[in-house]
Parts: C-alpha cells; structure tokens; sequence
C-alpha cells in the first residue's frame, strides 16, 4: 500500500506545481494573461468586435468643425469655458518644490535618468498640483513630453514606460490625476465658511465655476516649464483618465504637436459599460460645446501635429476591444478636408490584457512621435 500511496501524493504535487506554473502564467506572463482574457469571454462584443448598432453608425455625423476659421473659434470657445469668459489662465507660474517626498524619492530610482526636479502649480485657493520634471542622462535636442497618469495611483506605474521613454532621450513633465500622488483631492466650497464643505475636484466639476481648469492648468504649466527650458516643440502622452487630460489640453493649446491619448477615451457614441465618460469627459458644459470628435479634430489639427489613440484591445479594465477603427477614417478623412495640416492614426495593441502602455505600445509611441511633420 506504500507504494501506491507515495505515487499518489506524488502525482497530486505534479499536478499542483503544473496548475501553479499555469496560474503564474496567466498572472505574470503578458501573453498567458492575454489568451486567459480573451479565450474564457463568451461575448464577441466585449473583445472581438463592435456590436452592429455601433458599427453601422456614422462616425462623422459627429464632426461639426468644417472650415478654418471655425476650428479657431471653436478653440476660443473652449479656452473660454476652461477659463471663464475673460479666457485669463489661473495660474501666474509654476513654482520649484523641494522638500522630500516618498515619491520624489521614487522618480529618481528610474533607470537613465540624470536627475528630477519638483515643481507645483496653484490652479484654484488651496489646490496644489505637484509635477517632476525628469531629465535624461543624455538630453536629446527637440525631445520634450508630457506625461499624464490616471486613475488609482502615480506615474512611477508608468516606469516602464518613462525608462524608455528618457533612454530615447526625451525631457520629461510627469503628472498625476488631481487626488493622487501628492495632489489635492477636494476644493473647498466657494464661498462657504464650513471646512467640511468640500468638491471632489474629478467628481464635482460641475459644482465649480471653470471646473476644468484645475486639471488644464496644471499641464500648461508644464508646458510653460518646458517653453523656458528652450523646447520648441512639445509632445504629450496621457494614459487612462490622463488621455482626457491631454486631449483636452491639445485641443486648446497647439504648443502640443503630437499627442497620444492611450487607453482612456473615446466617442461618447462608442462609450459603454467601465467606458463610462467620468471626470473631464463627463463634464456637462464641455459635451454641450464640443464632442469628442471635435475635440480629437482640435488636438490634431495644425500644421506639424498630429493625434494617436492607442488601445490594449484585451484590455481587462476599460476601453478594450477595436472600437477605435471604428471613427479612424472618417476623421482623417475630415481632417484632410479641413485642409489646416495634420494628422491622425489609431494603434490597436494586442500584445497584453492589462491597463498600461506596454513595449509594443511604446515602440508605437515613439515611431508617432518621431515621424515627419
């Protein structure tokens, strides 16, 4: 009986260590990750393709913007409803932070980076958004870009991504999302005197005069910053919620050439489900203004800019599948009917399942990026 026993037992931890092995993987393998994903989903909407109400819709029945003159009024409007109707920015200049912090210390564990510099911006009385600005170890002239993180954490996720990003030799203004990183979460209530009235400064925009503001300001900072460094042409990358950020931002301030807004938005017609318009996109005075068709028309629209949307079509969090295809062409197609210059692109990668920008999603970065004007 001991025989059969010990082979028992020691077909049970063959089995064990094989269902581990396969468990790891799933979790820890990009592409095991990846085929797990989309192999157990039963719905080929969710994945595979868009469903036919979607499909069959027009996409550039949601293109307004027909001429010239109308994309610059559209943009004053749109500076004007960021900012009030005087269109004044809220924020004089950005200002050099240096007291230690767990994050600055992490920002300078990234791998070829010379050094990182702490700034902050006031974009309303009592909110501080902070900002690093991330010099490489061998600076490449013309090489600046914005990053903009998302939702439920900071830029060092990102790392990946901004160690590739500094070898290439770009100078770099990392940011996080208002409530995340060292950021101010709520604003005090204008004009009240209770400190326990307080707005979520990404749920309560429209509870805020100029809102959106707080969140472009911020950014134009950084662009600012990087203008004085001696930066002539400025790029910016926003992951998640952050590619909201920077696709407003570009829509309004063509000191932004070339923009990527990667895995966080989308048409409001193609948006269901964890794609949900939050934060900026939801915001009711801009989808009154502009929609997002516009707004991506508006960010790529200029002589030497352009936009990229790029998606993880696995993605497990939100604005998966290849909806992007689905309005690529109908605005180029306007784009070049404007005749103002620019371009526009959607990258689909199917490399991962997972809420980032991975190498494949870098390599097309940096290929958009460095592209002819």
């Amino acid at each position: 009986m001991a025989r059969p026993v010990k082979r028992l037992i020691l077909a049970a931890l063959c089995l064990a260590v094989l269902v581990g092995g396969a468990v790891a993987l799933i979790r820890i393998s990009d592409t095991g990750n990846m085929l797990y994903k989309r192999y157990k989903e039963s719905d080929p909407y969710v994945f595979e393709t868009l469903r036919p109400e979607l499909a069959l819709q027009d996409a550039s029945e949601f293109l307004t913007i027909n001429d010239a003159v109308e994309l610059r009024n559209r943009r004053t409007d749109l500076v004007r409803l960021v900012y009030g109707g005087s269109a004044d920015r809220v924020a004089a200049r950005y200002h050099r932070f240096s007291v230690p912090s767990a994050l600055w210390d992490s920002a300078q564990t990234l791998s070829g980076l010379k050094g990182a510099s702490r700034f902050y911006v006031e974009p309303g009385p009592g909110v501080l958004s902070f900002f690093y600005l991330l010099t490489p170890e061998v600076p490449q002239a013309g090489k600046a870009l914005i990053y903009h993180h998302g939702f439920a954490g900071d830029f060092m996720q990102a790392d990946g991504f901004l160690e590739r990003m500094l070898a290439e030799g770009y100078t770099i203004v990392a940011f996080n999302q208002l409530g995340y990183g060292e950021n101010s979460r709520e604003v005090q209530c204008p004009g009240s005197i209770d400190p326990a009235c307080e707005i979520n400064l990404q749920f309560g925009l429209r509870e805020l005069e100029n809102g959106l503001a707080y969140h472009i300001e911020p950014v134009r900072a950084g662009i600012d910053l990087l203008a004085f460094l001696g930066f002539d042409r400025i790029d910016a990358v926003g992951l998640s919620a952050g590619a909201a950020t920077v696709a407003l931002t570009a829509a309004l301030d063509d000191r932004i050439a070339r923009s990527v807004a990667a895995a966080g938005i989308l048409p409001y017609y193609l948006r269901e489900g964890q794609d949900a318009p939050i934060g900026i996109a939801e915001y009711p005075p801009l989808r009154e203004l502009v929609g997002m068709m516009d707004l991506f028309l508006m960010g790529a629209a200029g002589e030497g800019r352009a936009q990229m949307h790029l998606f993880n079509r696995f993605d497990r969090c939100c604005f998966r599948n290849v909806k992007g295809r689905a309005y690529e062409p109908a605005l180029t197609k306007h784009l070049s009917d404007l005749g103002a210059g620019g371009a526009f692109t959607v990258r689909i990668d199917e490399t991962h399942a997972r809420h980032k920008i991975s190498d494949w999603g870098a390599d097309q970065i940096v290929s958009f990026l460095a592209a002819p004007s």
